[in-house]
């Protein structure tokens, strides 16, 4: 067995060559190499990516996302895990361990893991290398139907009754449409916020987000936010293509995009700021920055947009945003408390990260 070891600058000699891209097996997409490639807290002789390669194939790799993590005013360099896999046929070798073995001594024992598998947990544990973090406690808020995918996905064969479905499902989101409408009217918030939609961090924002970022732990600014909504890891396609087939994580969706929202309250300028990922009917709020006076109006300017675009999925981890969501009595189906665990590496043990606090989008969760 043979581990490949590939820097940011090995990828982009990659990028450049053919051969690269044509094993059975992918161990990175373009696209993902591309977005490691202009990681903005990425030195070019970072280790990004694990390959473990038997008779010139790849039956196993592990992505490095590096990243910093900022403590009472000192600064760490790590790497997050990501795209962990090995080929069942030799899940029993070893293979897994040594990969993040290597990783830890690239890192000086420095890595994060987020939102992790329950088998990637297990590996964790075993290996006696990682601590808890923090747990992000959130909410699924469903606001529109999907009996037709719920239904299909249990019981394929009643596939002959799709018409049926769909029908029912437009019936309740017209009901949705409806009680939108009149909360609209009823909310006082609505009529004293207004928007706007940036793809990149402008210098309002930038110095907006440098005045509400300070408890953040990995403490993002412009360029790693603007990095992040130009550079994804899924691309919107109608169909997979031959490199979604032969990569093991996800690198499409029918729709994906990032949005930055600006919120503006009247005669008050502005009092927000948010990313939201909109990923086929799922939204999540990656990341969001405002003063706690102000959880309300922002919570409600998220359930708009909710609204407007429509998705049937929001997902919140910001605990004011989830805190203020039950008191807009908006109009929605169903609330599921959901968790994301965050793990650092035991090197990070003796370091006060009590109070700091960890967005929805933080480690490689914005990129999915």
């Amino acid at each position: 067995m043979e581990i490949k070891a590939f820097t940011v600058a090995d990828l982009k000699t990659a990028l450049l060559s053919e051969d690269f891209w044509l094993t059975k097996t992918l161990p990175i997409t373009k696209i993902r190499a591309i977005s490691y490639c202009h990681n903005p807290r990425a030195d070019v002789d970072d280790l990004v990516l694990l390959v473990a390669c038997q008779d010139d194939q790849v039956i196993g790799y592990l992505g490095v996302l590096p990243d910093k993590i900022s403590v009472n005013c000192t600064e760490y360099k790590f790497g997050w895990l990501t795209s962990w896999w090995v080929d069942p046929n030799f899940a029993r070798t070893g293979v897994g361990a040594i990969l993040l073995f290597k990783a830890l001594n690239a890192y000086h024992q420095h890595l994060g893991v987020s939102g992790s598998s329950k088998q990637a947990e297990k590996v964790l544990d075993a290996s006696q290398k990682f601590i808890a973090a923090k747990t992000l406690k959130g909410l699924n808020i469903r606001f529109r139907f999907d009996v037709t995918g719920a239904i299909l996905r249990k019981i394929p064969e009643m596939k002959i009754l799709r018409v049926f479905f769909k029908i029912f499902d437009v019936m309740m989101d017209e009901i949705v449409n409806l009680r939108a409408f009149f909360w609209k009217r009823r909310d006082k918030l609505h009529p004293r916020l207004t928007f706007e939609y940036i793809s990149c961090i402008d210098q309002e924002t930038d110095g907006f987000i440098q005045r509400h970022h300070q408890r953040d732990l990995t403490r993002k600014g412009k360029a790693e936010l603007s990095w992040m909504m130009n550079y994804p890891w899924i691309l919107s396609t109608p169909l997979k293509d031959s490199a979604s087939r032969r990569y093991y994580f996800s690198s499409r969706s029918n729709r994906f995009l990032f949005l930055g929202v600006k919120v503006f309250e009247h005669n008050m300028g502005m009092v927000g700021f948010f990313i939201l990922k909109v990923r086929d009917d799922r939204m999540s709020v990656i990341y969001s920055y405002f003063d706690s006076r102000h959880a309300a109006s922002i919570a409600a300017a998220v359930v708009y947009h909710t609204l407007a675009m429509d998705v049937r999925t929001l997902s919140l981890y910001d605990e004011l945003l989830v805190a203020s969501f039950s008191e807009l009595h908006c109009p929605y189906w169903s609330a599921k408390s959901v968790s994301r665990a965050f793990y650092l590496s035991s090197a990070f043990a003796e370091i006060p990260l009590t109070g700091y606090r960890l967005h929805g989008g933080d480690g490689d969760l914005a990129f999915y």
